[in-house]
């Protein structure tokens, strides 16, 4: 499958949405119009980057979200993928390989040291992609503190 790779634009919104719920219901995360609406009004900003992928007949296949991180040990910055999903018709095709060369490309342009991201170690598609492009976090492991 050829695809290609775009910013978001307000034109890709109702696209962009449709798959972002798909996105939520994957991951079992109840997604209501309010958090949409600022995931979307988030990804307009400078700090938060969206891009999609269209197959050659122009239907939005994938996404991916990312933002810029400074690392202050190490004294540079990275971006970290947020959300990296492919609709299930269009998996193994090359659009999660094609969304993550984007960030890659992206991050070589602005001189970032590094492309980060998480995936589940139960899904072995996911692990796969992390494998093809990543070194391991070198033992690190994340942990989440939930707050309040």
């Amino acid at each position: 499958m050829t695809v290609t790779i775009k910013p978001l634009t307000e034109r890709d919104f109702f696209a962009w949405y449709a798959l972002f719920t798909e996105y939520a219901a994957s991951a079992e995360i109840e997604l209501t119009d309010e958090h949409a609406m600022r995931v979307w009004t988030r990804l307009q900003s400078d700090d938060a980057h969206g891009v999609v992928a269209a197959d050659e007949g122009g239907q939005t296949v994938g996404l991916v979200h990312f933002i810029g991180i400074e690392r202050l040990l190490q004294g540079d910055s990275t971006f970290l993928i947020e959300d990296l999903y492919v609709a299930e018709h269009a998996r193994r095709a090359g659009v999660a390989t094609a969304l993550v060369e984007h960030v890659r490309t992206r991050a070589e342009e602005e001189g970032r040291a590094a492309v980060r991201w998480v995936s589940r170690p139960d899904d072995p598609a996911a692990k796969a992609l992390h494998d093809k492009f990543a070194a391991s976090a070198g033992g690190w492991v994340l942990h989440d503190l939930p707050v309040g």
